[in-house]
């Protein structure tokens, strides 16, 4: 029996890159915004010819007839998936067939490449086994791009994609809406206080808790301008608590808040202090709550104040992508979550499933779960509400990322069995179970990924400098799949960031150092979410700090060590260069330097951060006052957590 060569698949993984890459270029003009797909008359027409061009050019470059099996594959793999799915545009189809199909081509292909090498037979095991760890991971991460670019893939939409008319219905319950600050600027806390006041929405109450602040200037201005406002308004509807001590942090102050709240309240929405919400916030999303099993809807983070800041303006195309796309694609495959602001939930299923969670890092996304394990459902709306800031500095932007990503991660520690399939759990709407397990251990597919390759080229490594191995030939397709790749890449990317409101080349080459800035810490965090160690939870400050450049650096030293020791790494293959093989060492060395580049993103964001600092100050906040007003001028101090009762102080 003949087995395959790995020159035998040449053309296979040489077509699927030409299709991967046209398919790339159809979506970026079918699709121009999210929930819009532009119609293409003849689209089954169309994806054939995506085929036979990718076959054709195939042909001219290898075998003439070696495009033929992969081309029927696609063909086939294609019309199931627009059969079966038909919420899917053909494009779409189109790109999951051949997303999927690349994988396992891939695969063998990688594998016969492994096996024609004659590599010592433990370091062939590994590299096989780290191969196939890998397919895994990337099927896992398929699954997950399935629902996650659900806007680039789908046709038709199942679930709500627009906010609604303030005149539909007559369904207008009274809401409580909940504003937590700890040591936040006054000024800012009073301004979102002002947008609160101006919503255009009859029936709500404003509860603001500040919680374990010590400075009464900090919170005495924000006690005052809640009378100020209701002697505006006519009528009480802010109520302002200063509360110390209180243990939960957020979700403690939230948890306070459901004894204080008017238990007519049928809605609780949560505003963080720097959010300044438009005026339908509320007339636009609370008709969505008639049904009864709307337990939560969540509209996007957004954000405010960062035009002027090279800074704050990569941080800002990082984070539009995941809640203007993903966030979209999660909610139509029935996993939408809560993410702490402009969000509302229905008061009883919030009481139903116990309140906040104070031992989660995501208290947010947390009850999101415990919600739909109750039989509860939830959106998530693309349409902005209301924006917020940007954490001025690098370090900060590490803290906030870190609780971000470890957060799902002990959600997954203390609530898997939920996620078992039925009847082991009860039903979940959707995709719910599937998309929670792979959202939460993502950091950790990411981990398995990175050790996986750096094992594999440490025995290379190795086996070279020992002269185990002979130098390997690379074959001359992987350059040209390499191109291919790249190109892909920069298209999908390129697009991403299109759909997600970010018009500027410039603008998205920040996003991605930004992204690549917090490689290490979404790593890290990973880790110390499998912990059972309770983790602090560190609030973002709004308050503007200049620092020092040995200070910003040392926000980044840990990934600055890590880049030394990569690009270190990369010079040494570049010394054993001829024992590995010229090509594969341009290859392993070009991925080190990627790598390395990648971790100094941090180091460069912390100076960027502190140069913009420097020269726009701190544009989007007050400084802090200093000192307390004491007690002369504001009556009583603030009682001392360490060996008093908790202080109450509501407003009259």
């Amino acid at each position: 029996m003949l087995y395959p060569t790995r020159a035998d698949l040449d053309p296979w993984v040489l077509f699927v890159a030409f299709a991967a890459l046209l398919i790339s270029l159809w979506t970026a003009r079918s699709v121009s915004e999210a929930h819009s797909t532009r119609t293409i008359s003849h689209a089954y027409p169309a994806v054939l010819l995506v085929a036979v061009a990718a076959a054709v050019f195939t042909s001219m470059l290898t075998d003439p007839q070696g495009a033929l099996v992969p081309f029927v594959l696609f063909s086939l793999i294609c019309a199931a998936i627009a059969w079966s799915a038909r919420h899917l545009s053909i494009a779409g189809a189109a790109w999951l067939g051949i997303d999927f199909l690349g994988l396992v081509i891939g695969w063998i292909w990688s594998l016969l490449f492994i096996n024609d090498l004659d590599l010592p037979a433990t370091l062939e095991a590994l590299s096989m086994f780290g191969l196939t760890l890998t397919l895994a991971i990337s099927i896992l991460g398929s699954v997950e791009r399935i629902a996650r670019e659900a806007v680039f893939t789908h046709g038709r939409w199942r679930r709500p994609t627009r906010a609604l008319d303030p005149a539909a219905g007559d369904y207008r319950p009274r809401v409580s809406i909940q504003l937590p600050c700890y040591a936040e600027p006054p000024e800012l806390v009073k301004e979102t206080m002002n947008r609160l006041a101006a919503l255009d929405y009859d029936d709500y109450e404003v509860l603001v808790c500040d919680n374990n602040t010590k400075d009464e200037a900090l919170w005495r201005p924000l006690e005052a301008h809640a009378q100020v406002l209701n002697t505006q308004l006519g009528r009480e509807v802010f109520r302002f608590f200063h509360v110390a001590p209180l243990a939960g942090a957020k979700a403690g102050a939230l948890n306070w808040l459901m004894d204080k709240m008017d238990p007519q309240a049928e809605l609780i929405a949560v505003i963080d202090a720097d959010y300044f919400s438009e005026a339908d916030f509320l007339s636009r999303l609370v008709p969505f709550f008639r049904g009864p099993s709307l337990a939560y809807l969540q509209t996007p983070h957004d954000y405010r104040d960062y035009a002027d800041s090279a800074y704050l303006s990569a941080c800002y195309a990082e984070y539009m992508p995941n809640n203007k796309i993903d966030m979209l694609g999660v909610n139509e495959y029935g996993g939408a979550f809560t993410i702490g602001t402009m969000c509302i939930l229905r008061a009883r299923a919030l009481r139903q499933v116990g309140g906040w969670a104070e031992w989660c890092l995501t208290e947010d996304s947390e009850v999101s779960v415990r919600m739909r394990a109750a039989g509860y459902r939830g959106i998530y709306l693309g349409e902005t509400f209301g924006r917020g800031l940007i954490p001025t500095t690098f370090d900060d932007y590490k803290k906030q990322r870190f609780r971000w990503t470890a957060g799902p991660v002990q959600q997954l520690r203390r609530h898997w069995r939920l996620f078992r399939p039925h009847p082991l759990a009860r039903r979940m709407p959707g995709w719910t179970k599937l998309l929670e397990v792979l959202r939460c251990i993502a950091p950790l597919r990411s981990l398995a990924a990175l050790v996986t390759g750096l094992s594999i080229l440490l025995g290379l490594g190795i086996a070279a400098t020992a002269h185990r191995i002979r130098p390997v030939d690379v074959p001359d397709i992987v350059w040209l799949l390499v191109a291919l790749a790249a190109a892909t890449t920069l298209v999908r990317m390129w697009h991403r960031y299109r759909i997600a409101g970010i018009r500027r080349i410039r603008d998205m080459v920040r996003g991605e150092v930004a992204r690549a800035s917090l490689g290490y810490v979404v790593l890290v965090a990973g880790v110390a979410g499998l912990s059972k160690k309770p983790q602090a939870w560190r609030r973002t400050p709004k308050f503007g700090a200049e620092g020092s450049p040995g200070a910003a650096l040392g926000s980044a030293l840990p990934e600055t060590i890590i880049a030394v020791v990569v690009l270190a790494v990369a010079g040494y293959f570049f010394a054993i260069r001829d024992a590995l093989g010229p090509e594969l060492a341009i290859l392993t060395i070009a991925g080190l330097v990627t790598m390395g580049l990648s971790f100094l993103c941090a180091p460069y964001m912390a100076l960027l951060a502190l140069r913009d600092v420097r020269r726009h100050g701190s544009a989007q906040d007050p400084k802090p006052p200093l000192g307390n007003a004491g007690p002369a001028a504001h009556g009583p101090e603030i009682l001392s957590s360490e060996n008093r009762p908790a202080e109450v102080r509501p407003s009259a």
